[in-house]
């Protein structure tokens, strides 16, 4: 008689498998029939009874009725939204010859350039001010979703206000939406309301309060029907991207927009940008431009180092104020309407600003820019709006110093920019090595194409990195228009409908 531990045991992982699970009853039915003495007609029915149980078992499972246990669903598989499912069993096999990175393959078609009906670059210039230019009914949009927000946080943060921005036309898509929205939404709580729900009643900081405010905000809207997208803690103050979905029945598509506590800097970009309107509608134009362009390109999600669209616009002014023969802005020190949001002693009380057009068009003024700080000395000058002029670097301004790839061995000065409403803050102190040379770059490649008259799409085709170091990583709804870091040369990843983390 053979030994116990010789005994093939090969069989046993395949009658675990639920498709076997049924032939082993059987088996064992059998064997029991055969080895106990039974009368010939309980045999007959004790087969049958196996055999029909086997055969209804086996009719449910390829019609899928009820009463057949399911595998539960892994945790991942759970979370995946359904039309991350369709795309990922959608996908088609790439042919041969075809070469795609691994790591760079977007989910979801890309965002194409924008088309425009005009023949001359002037035209499409035009045409371009007129989509992007913020509208009255995009305002409105912006107020009811301002009191709505108001209206769900108020039971969780009493005496709350919240303010709205729309920074564009909202009707219009466009590239980086959700990266870099045209929408900000500013709410103002008191501090000890929000101290007093932290978890530990210590004295608390002023960052750590906003903070733990903002996290309040978020997620009382997202239980509220708002979608997550991204925070962003780095900055110097912090905020969260959400997107306000369709059903809510506020707009009529989904819409990104940016939430913070208690900032100022929105409240600063939208007066700055109302004031230079007021005083010269040209350079409201230019503003917008500038910001639409560098969103497109990729060169203004600030998490990244990039200069953010507030910046840019005081890029404009600047060029506005010095580049000309006559000036076509005032120093911001004396924008009558905005004095008040100024530093004590820098509001200038002075006469009415009574500048006139300039005789170039908006495509000539966009060509200027493009060259002006194409050949900008950052080595040598700042910007500086609050006086207007150029010259040397104000001592109060801290210099910003970049290090290259090598880190500390060689490094080089970057762009000094004042804030006009905190003079003694650089705001080009958060750009890298590697969003330094992309925002070079991009200006040369703009000098470049405006000075050939190179139509308007070309010049705002959304931007992708391209090569291995610079590839996304392969993730649904994801399109690549993003900034990566100087050292570890990673990417962030502008998407349009999915969650970047």
């Amino acid at each position: 008689m053979p030994s116990m531990s010789k005994v093939n045991v090969s069989f046993l992982p395949s009658m675990t498998k639920p498709s076997n699970y049924n032939l082993l009853i059987l088996l064992v039915i059998s064997a029991l029939c055969a080895i106990v003495p039974l009368d010939l007609t309980q045999l007959i029915f004790a087969v049958l009874g196996a055999l029909c149980y086997y055969m209804v078992q086996s009719l449910q499972r390829s019609m899928g009725l009820p009463g057949q246990k399911k595998l539960p669903k892994s945790p991942i598989e759970k979370a995946e939204p359904r039309e991350v499912k369709k795309r990922r069993t959608n996908r088609k096999p790439l042919t041969e010859g075809t070469h795609v990175d691994a790591a760079a393959q977007p989910a979801c078609v890309p965002i194409l350039a924008p088309k425009f009906k005009g023949e001359s670059l002037e035209d499409e210039v035009q045409e371009l001010i007129a989509q992007i230019m913020p509208t009255a009914s995009s305002q409105r949009g912006v107020d009811r979703l301002a009191e709505a927000i108001r209206v769900m946080l108020a039971s969780s943060l009493p005496e709350v206000e919240v303010t709205g921005f729309a920074n564009s036309d909202l009707s219009r898509g466009r590239a980086n939406g959700v990266a870099v929205p045209d929408v900000d939404i500013v709410i103002q709580v008191r501090p000890d309301s929000v101290a007093s729900k932290l978890p530990s009643k210590g004295v608390a900081e002023p960052r750590m309060l906003q903070k733990w405010a903002l996290r309040i905000c978020a997620d009382r809207l997202v239980s509220g029907g708002f979608k997550f997208r991204r925070s962003g803690f780095r900055g110097n103050e912090p905020k969260m991207t959400l997107l306000v979905p369709s059903e809510l029945k506020i707009f009529d598509t989904a819409v990104p927009i940016d939430i913070s506590v208690n900032a100022v800097t929105p409240l600063h970009s939208a007066a700055l940008i109302s004031e230079c309107g007021n005083l010269n509608p040209q350079s409201k134009e230019l503003i917008l431009l500038i910001r639409r362009w560098a969103k497109d390109r990729g060169i203004c999600h600030a998490p990244k180092g990039h200069l953010s669209p507030y910046v840019w616009s005081l890029l404009v002014v600047y060029y506005l104020q010095v580049a000309q023969k006559e000036p076509l802005l005032p120093p911001v020190a004396e924008f009558q309407a905005i004095k008040d949001l100024l530093p004590a002693g820098c509001g200038k009380t002075a006469q009415p600003w009574r500048g006139k057009a300039s005789e170039l068009t908006a495509a000539e003024l966009l060509k200027g820019f493009m060259q002006f700080y194409n050949s900008f000395p950052w080595k040598s000058e700042a910007v500086c709006v609050l006086k207007g002029t150029q010259g040397p670097m104000p001592l109060s301004l801290p210099i910003h110093i970049i290090e290259h790839e090598d880190g500390p061995k060689t490094t080089e000065c970057g762009p000094n920019i004042e804030d006009p409403f905190a003079p003694k803050k650089n705001l080009g102190s958060g750009m890298t090595w590697w969003s330094w040379l992309r925002m070079k770059e991009e200006l040369a490649r703009a000098h470049t194409l405006l000075e050939q008259d190179t139509s308007l799409s070309t010049l705002l085709a959304p931007w992708s990195p391209e090569g291995p170091e610079e590839a996304p990583d392969s993730a649904p709804g994801l399109v690549s228009c993003g900034a990566a870091n100087h050292r570890s040369k990673s990417v962030v990843v502008l998407s349009t409908d999915g969650p970047i983390f």
